[in-house]
């Protein structure tokens, strides 16, 4: 007698990743290489689902002024110009979900304190599905689609590979720490937390 076990088949995460007006063409180029594949090979690893990155631009998404003292002023302004790109892209075709998280990538800091900022997916609003990031480190695109998934801050971790390296969604980015490309145990716990009741 055989017995057939039924998978659900788990959704794929889309990061749909909108590419501020002021990123300059050279660093258009290497976007996905630097900051998004690490992350992207890191999410795989663990969650056991597809993750989709897809690039988009145009005005108003592309142009708009993130750069505030006012962090979680910008991001619920951010919140409702990125939910009618959402709506625009389910227009034509793309399959909108409680997976599906958008990123304004900007070439600059929010301010001279903040390189991003990220609705966490525990508290609304802002919901846990929008967020800024900066190209000024590495880790600030993993950081911020980290807080999306429900990592936080409280476990990161400063791994020693060799040399000091910090995790993502680490709070505190310091230039002499080199980039793990990785989230901590209890991180990688958390997201998995956050996606069990998700397909």
């Amino acid at each position: 007698m055989t017995s057939t076990v039924e998978q659900t088949q788990k959704k794929d995460i889309i990061i749909i990743a909108v590419i501020h007006d002021d990123v300059p063409e050279s660093s258009r180029k290497t976007i996905y290489a630097e900051y998004f594949y690490p992350l992207v090979r890191e999410l795989e690893s663990f969650t056991e689902r597809k993750i989709n990155i897809v690039f988009a631009r145009g005005a108003p998404h592309s142009s708009f002024e993130y750069k505030s003292d006012d962090e979680l002023a910008t991001l619920v302004e951010w919140e409702a110009i990125a939910y009618t790109l959402l709506d625009e892209m389910e227009k034509e075709g793309l399959e909108i979900n409680d997976l599906t998280k958008v990123i304004l990538v900007t070439k600059d800091r929010l301010n001279k304190e903040t390189l991003g900022a990220a609705g966490l997916a525990s508290q609304a609003p802002p919901s846990g599905k929008f967020a800024i990031a900066s190209l000024q480190t590495y880790a600030a695109i993993g950081h911020e689609v980290g807080h999306l998934l429900g990592a936080t801050h409280e476990d990161s971790e400063i791994q020693f590979n060799g040399w000091f390296a910090e995790t993502y969604v680490t709070p505190t980015r310091l230039s002499y720490r080199s980039n793990a490309y990785a989230f901590s145990p209890a991180n990688r716990q958390n997201i998995k937390n956050y996606l069990a009741d998700k397909d």
